[in-house]
């Protein structure tokens, strides 16, 4: 494809630009805009960083649960079953802890919840009232 710049007035080249352009598309593969643009001027430790500051129980779990399985391969190392054990058993503790701070976090914060935009009908700007009932029947004229 032709990066160089061209003039936009000749219409020509112009269009002979644009078909470059779009053959060259055709082979490219879409890129989802979330993936094209969310985190250019972000790194991975700032992300992290964000994710964690928005549930921290969950990175605190994680801490809680390295920290006893690093406890429990202490204590195996030492022959201490009884130890080995209370660390296993807290490991499984700050599991279950952990898994219930993701789940919490993202019912606390709606994950797949609708926006209020999401609830307006197109248009009219008025709420799109739900209902759950079904419809009336159709009338029947009976004669």
């Amino acid at each position: 494809m032709n990066a160089e710049p061209h003039d936009f007035r000749d219409h020509k080249a112009h269009m002979k630009w644009t078909q470059e352009r779009d053959e060259y598309r055709a082979n490219v593969p879409l890129i989802p805009q979330d993936m094209s643009s969310g985190s250019r001027g972000q790194t991975a430790a700032t992300t992290v960083l964000q994710k964690a500051l928005n549930n921290p129980l969950v990175p605190l779990g994680m801490l809680a649960t390295s920290g006893c399985l690093i406890g429990m391969m202490v204590a195996t190392l030492r022959r201490s079953s009884r130890d080995a054990q209370l660390f296993m058993r807290g490991r499984v503790v700050a599991q279950g802890l952990t898994v219930a701070a993701l789940v919490g976090g993202a019912v606390m914060f709606g994950i797949g919840a609708p926006t209020e935009a999401a609830l307006r009908a197109p248009g009219k700007g008025q709420p799109n009232v739900v209902s759950l009932t079904p419809p009336p029947a159709a009338v029947q004229n009976n004669h």
